[in-house]
């Protein structure tokens, strides 16, 4: 940088308060720190959303699930050749079998109706981690008369820990003399669980895959394998389903979680960016401001300006000066306005006013977090738009007179 500019720039950064505190310095300084605030704000919240959303969604679902391909339960063959190929596969983390199928649970008068999942809770490392959700009660399933229910059924049958309650399916129904009776099984409610998504907690029930099988008369058959990826494979979950049905012969009909919600995160990623571009144009609006600031510069300091020109110093090197004394302090603004964000976006995370509703938006609690690249985004953007707004008016420094203005400032 040419030593004139820094000389200039050093001498802006010594000056006294009253040059930071001009009020056209004061507008574009709070203009860009707002705005840079409110897109901050709506990045971090959704950012925190659509992570909340993930961790919820791979807590109680697994990456890949193995279905038989014929439409109907896997026998033990396919059982045992299905588990020796997952033990091969590097990028396995763990699998499991699961029993599942569409119940309703009633107790005390009331009726809900529920998806009833047998997993076996030996299995170690599970494959799905919705034990961590547990809150109320304990993850205790071995017993085959065990159950663990989300809070939301436990909240509408109006049961408590150590309740029964009981689960009622048309599968294996018997023919009586008053038509099909579907089949019943009692249950001891051993715990809660709240994964925060609405759809989960208001549907899922879990027991020991022991009892689901007794209960659907499976014998040895399972519904499903589930699978969970090592985090390096978890974004190839769609091609590994491709490539494993392959290998398989096609004996299962292999769906990744991309084919369930792929789509739903696509969204939300695409919504995340129209966010953005959307309140982009608060930045946009505040980098009016930035124009304000840079000619009245140009008009106060025309004296010193036109003094810099005479004593040889180049259109060039005047437009430098100014533009990186603006871009310092836009800067300063910008993460001033980040940081604003950052603290706002934790404060509504924590009230208790406002809350989401799950049945609409999935999960019921506003969540944050932050992401670099996010981060980096707003900074680059933000800079760019306020540069962009510096180099208009400094244009008019090529329209200076250095004659007239030697002899205004002369008289």
């Amino acid at each position: 940088m040419n030593k004139l500019v820094i000389f200039f720039l050093n001498k802006f950064l010594r000056s006294p308060r009253k040059e930071w505190l001009r009020v056209d310095s004061i507008f574009m300084v709070l203009g860009i720190i707002i705005s840079v605030a409110t897109l901050t704000i709506s990045l971090t919240l959704f950012d925190g959303y659509t992570s909340a959303m993930k961790k919820i969604y791979f807590g109680v679902n697994s990456h890949i699930y193995f279905f038989n391909g014929k439409d109907a339960p896997i026998n033990a063959k396919l059982q045992d050749k299905l588990e020796q190929f997952l033990s091969d596969q590097p990028e396995v983390y763990s699998f499991g079998k699961i029993i599942s199928n569409q119940v309703m649970i009633t107790s005390k008068g009331r009726v809900k109706a529920a998806f009833l999942r047998g997993i076996d809770p030996e299995v170690n490392p599970q494959p799905t981690t919705f034990k961590k959700f547990v809150k109320i009660g304990s993850y205790d399933i071995h017993e085959n008369n065990k159950i663990v229910i989300g809070y939301k059924i436990a909240k509408e049958l109006n049961v408590g820990i150590n309740d029964t309650i009981k689960i009622i399916s048309p599968i294996n129904s018997k023919v009586t003399a008053f038509g099909m009776l579907p089949t019943s099984k009692s249950f001891i409610v051993s715990g809660f669980y709240k994964s925060g998504m609405h759809e989960y907690d208001s549907q899922y029930a879990f027991c020991n895959i022991q009892a689901a099988s007794e209960y659907f008369n499976l014998a040895d058959n399972v519904t499903m394998y589930e699978v969970k990826l090592k985090d390096d494979f978890i974004e190839k979950a769609d091609y590994l389903a491709y490539v494993w049905s392959h290998k398989l012969d096609y004996d299962f009909q292999i769906s990744s979680w991309l084919d369930f919600s792929g789509n739903l995160f696509a969204l939300l990623e695409l919504e995340k960016w129209v966010i953005f571009i959307i309140l982009s144009f608060l930045v946009l609006i505040a980098s009016f401001n930035v124009i304000s600031a840079v000619s009245a510069t140009i008009i106060e300091k025309k004296s010193e300006l036109g003094i810099m020109r005479a004593f040889g110093a180049s259109n060039k090197i005047l437009r430098k000066i100014l533009l990186v004394r603006i871009m310092i302090i836009s800067f300063i603004s910008i993460l001033l306005g980040q940081a604003l964000g950052y603290v706002l976006s934790f404060l509504i995370s924590k009230q208790g006013f406002f809350q989401l509703k799950g049945e609409i938006y999935f999960i019921d609690k506003l969540y944050v977090s932050f992401q670099p690249f996010s981060w980096f985004i707003i900074l680059s953007v933000s800079l760019l738009i306020v540069f962009v707004a510096s180099l208009m008016p400094l244009r008019k420094i090529e329209k200076m007179q250095i004659t007239n203005i030697l002899r205004g400032a002369g008289k």
